[in-house]
């Protein structure tokens, strides 16, 4: 079987008839006649058509399905999907089935996501997207952040409260700054033993092309002294410093594998376009994962839709601590950069609580970025217009798509001209998208630690306001005090920021978000990370005894 002859059986069952012509086999494959007639060849032989060839002017050559075919198909689907692996499986998928022996086909998929116990425990689970990298210096997308977590490990921890001990079991205060002293007996995926050659190696390399050169500014170098000691040069505080080993582009990388090999709980074994493998990982700093492998599917979306509604899903709410869904002004690329008059008029014409009305994960009102200190910020008046058409850009999600329908229809209320397009989230940071935007729609979620991933989403080339606000000398001042404060008062400081980017109408914040994360049924209460996916660690398959 072949996506062909299944695409011209599909035709002719939707057109009524168990036949169809040369002529229609090579519109609907996209194949020459030649090669279809080829194929053609082959199903006689397996007894699955008939050929009939057109003779004289007007007659043309025929394809008629044997009356047993539509059996043969279903017991070769039944017999194909439930031996061949799951990467063949959605590629299989994307072939034009009928509907109804698609539905047989889903079910047959879906039964085999989730938990499975042939030989190994593994969790095979679908994904609507390819996954990017894991290199910590690269990320900036939530998913490969969780995943990234599990490869990887820092030599501190933030638990949301306080700073925890990982790869460093100890610190010290210097006179030049910190010194750390590396726990031994870790190894990384490669079975090479963690040094502090490898810990100076990794933060170095961040700090030579990293993504975030100022919030990570305050380390100025890292040297070894000794096999497992590692000192900090800088002249910040330890808290401060401890808090920024802490996050993920800190993580500790293996040299010249530095997306693929760490130290974490999971080792990467295969990333394609069609599949994501993680395996446990037991010679590392933290305990061995009770489930075996863990795999990621990539699965079309409208399979997936399909899937997660026929799953009993349980619901699990979740409410990001920080961050907020906001557009933000493009003052890298477009003309609104000078027109500061026109962006208040567009702030003006904006009424975020009928954002709030369309309801689903819109939770609250936005002024700024943090759901418990967010009020409202008095708007400059703005009168100003222009003819000049609006390029408002969003991501290919309906929620996105909801939202950029709004935002334009309440725009062209106020007589502004709106182009509305798509952008997807692999190319939100390419230049090529940027130059053709006026307004971009995005989401900011501060995980982690969310005093540093607000700076870091205030300076970061990773985060679309970093990178359109890079020359924003004003921001830039402002956001020096926080290297001078005490953290006590980076609360403070946080209003004054908010307070600046939306006077000066440079980003405009919609509304704050509560989640509803879905996960199966046969996850049970597991664990959620700070990203709202599970903690892959503690998933784990009650034996069979």
């Amino acid at each position: 079987m072949n996506a062909k002859i299944v695409s011209l059986f599909h035709l002719s069952r939707k057109e009524g008839r168990n036949s169809l012509s040369l002529k229609e086999a090579v519109g609907v494959t996209g194949y020459s006649e030649k090669q279809i007639k080829r194929d053609v060849k082959t199903w006689e032989e397996k007894g699955w058509v008939t050929y009939r060839a057109g003779k004289g002017r007007g007659n043309e050559s025929i394809i008629e399905f044997n009356p047993q075919f539509q059996q043969e198909l279903t017991e070769w689907s039944v017999d194909s999907f439930s031996e061949a692996s799951m990467v063949q499986v959605t590629k299989w998928l994307e072939w034009d089935w009928p509907q109804d022996l698609r539905e047989m086909i889903q079910l047959q998929v879906w039964g085999r996501f989730g938990f499975d116990q042939t030989g190994e425990d593994r969790f095979i689970f679908p994904r609507t997207r390819q996954l990017g990298s894991l290199d910590p210096l690269d990320i900036h997308i939530a998913m490969e952040a969780s995943l990234s977590r599990n490869v990887f490990d820092r030599l501190f921890e933030w638990d949301g409260t306080k700073v925890q001990p990982s790869l460093a079991h100890h610190i010290e205060e210097t006179s030049f700054g910190m010194r750390c002293y590396i726990r031994k007996g870790v190894y990384f995926h490669n079975g090479m033993p963690l040094t502090a050659k490898d810990v100076v190696y990794s933060l170095n390399r961040l700090l030579k092309r990293g993504k975030q050169p100022w919030l990570f500014g305050p380390i100025e170098q890292v040297e070894t002294p000794a096999p497992f000691v590692v000192d900090i040069y800088t002249k910040s505080h330890r808290a401060y410093i401890q808090r920024l080993l802490a996050q993920t582009p800190t993580s500790i990388t293996y040299e010249g594998a530095e997306g693929t090999i760490g130290t974490g709980p999971f080792k990467l074994e295969l990333v394609s376009k069609e599949l994501f493998r993680l395996r446990a990982f037991d010679r590392g700093l933290r305990p061995r994962p009770s489930i075996d492998v863990i795999e990621f599917v990539t699965f079309s979306e409208q399979d997936y839709v399909k899937w997660s509604t026929c799953d009993d899903h349980r619901i699990k709410q979740w409410v990001a601590e920080a961050g907020a869904r906001y557009v933000v002004f493009n003052m890298k690329h477009s003309w609104l950069k000078h027109e500061k008059a026109v962006r208040n008029a567009i702030q003006q014409a904006i009424t975020k609580e009928d954002f709030i009305a369309l309801e689903g994960e819109r939770h609250q009102v936005a002024h700024g970025f943090f759901p418990d200190s967010s009020k409202s910020i008095e708007l400059t008046p703005g009168k100003a217009h222009s003819n000049r058409p609006l390029k408002l850009l969003h991501l290919p999600f309906e929620t996105a798509r909801e939202d950029a329908h709004l935002l334009a229809t309440q725009l062209r209320a106020a007589s502004f001209c709106v182009e509305v397009d798509v952008y997807s989230l692999e190319s939100l940071l390419w230049e090529e998208t940027l130059k053709r935007a006026d307004l971009i729609l995005c989401g900011e979620m501060m995980s982690e630690d969310v005093d540093l991933a607000f700076l870091s989403f205030l300076t970061s080339e990773l985060s679309l306001v970093g990178k359109l606000l890079d020359r924003d000398f004003e921001l830039r001042t402002m956001m020096e005090k926080y290297q001078q404060t005490d953290r006590k008062e980076w609360i403070r400081l946080h209003r004054e920021v908010e307070q600046y980017l939306v006077e000066e109408a440079l980003v405009i914040p919609l509304y704050h978000v509560a989640r509803e994360r879905r996960f199966p049924s046969y996850l049970g209460n597991v664990p959620v990370d700070v990203f709202g996916h599970p903690r892959y660690d503690q998933l784990w398959i009650r034996p069979s005894v």
